[in-house]
């Protein structure tokens, strides 16, 4: 038996180890942990890629729209179709998972609008953001008008709002006539879709409806305005998002809260 040194005893074993399957699964394996630990590390909100995905979905949505409101159904889409297109391309499983994780923290967020939104909130909001000026003029409610018609088999809602009330405008002598529905500042116009029973037990059912047109500070929306408070985002959504409106309240159960 030939005599070997410590050191080529070692160069040998080495070398035999290295042409086994075991060797290669040890590899495989730290290869495998390595990649993962890159893509965790790439799909971090502040890596690289987490900063590529949000500067593409900016550049993919429609020209000031991002200066307007976010749109919860918009944003899904958007997600969806990366997802669809990372699995066309046969990603595996584990980097799938780290990708819709870094889609769900850039399109997660505080306040996105829902599919569905309440007239009696919208309003809320509306009056919120018009308290400070209803107290400088004296005015103790807005003027809200919700009308019902119908055409063929359709039922139709105008809902017409304006933070000034029609009789402070009477007591002024620069207004002589009285406003139609459609001379105020803001409205909806809406297709009656359905019903259902009400959450108020003073309601027997709210009506839901699809908006036809909307009508935002006298002019009609669109997507090149400057869409600043809450009630102005879920009017827009109301249109722009095809959001169901919820037809939960009735004209006189709001005010500016000074009636005391």
């Amino acid at each position: 038996m030939t005599q070997q040194t410590l050191q080529e005893l070692l160069v040998e074993r080495v070398s035999i180890y290295a042409q086994s399957d075991r060797a290669r699964e040890l590899i495989d394996q730290g290869v495998e942990s390595m990649f993962k630990d890159v893509v965790k590390d790439a799909f971090r909100s502040h890596g690289d890629f987490g900063k590529a995905v949000q500067e593409a979905l900016k550049a993919a949505l429609p020209a000031n729209v991002t200066d307007m409101f976010e749109l919860q159904r918009y944003n899904a889409l958007v997600g969806n179709a990366l997802k669809e297109r990372w699995q066309a391309a046969a990603l595996q499983s584990s980097v799938l998972e780290h990708a819709e994780k870094a889609i769900a923290d850039v399109l997660d967020g505080e306040d996105l609008l829902t599919g569905e939104i309440s007239l009696k909130a919208l309003l809320e909001e509306f009056i919120s953001d018009h308290r400070e000026e209803a107290a400088e003029n004296g005015w103790n409610h807005p003027e809200i008008r919700i009308e019902e018609t119908q055409s063929g088999r359709s039922d139709f809602i105008f809902i017409s709002f304006d933070p000034e009330p029609e009789e402070s405008r009477a007591l002024s002598a620069y207004h002589s006539e009285a406003r139609s529905k459609f001379s105020l500042k803001h409205s909806l116009h809406v297709h009656v879709t359905g019903s259902r029973e009400a959450d108020d037990h003073f309601r027997k059912s709210d009506q839901l409806g699809e908006v036809l047109s909307a009508k935002l500070d006298d002019k009609r929306i669109a997507v090149n305005m400057r869409i600043r408070s809450k009630w102005e985002r879920m009017l827009a959504s109301l249109y722009f998002g095809n959001a169901t409106l919820v037809i939960d309240c009735d004209p006189d159960d709001f005010s500016y809260g000074f009636d005391d």
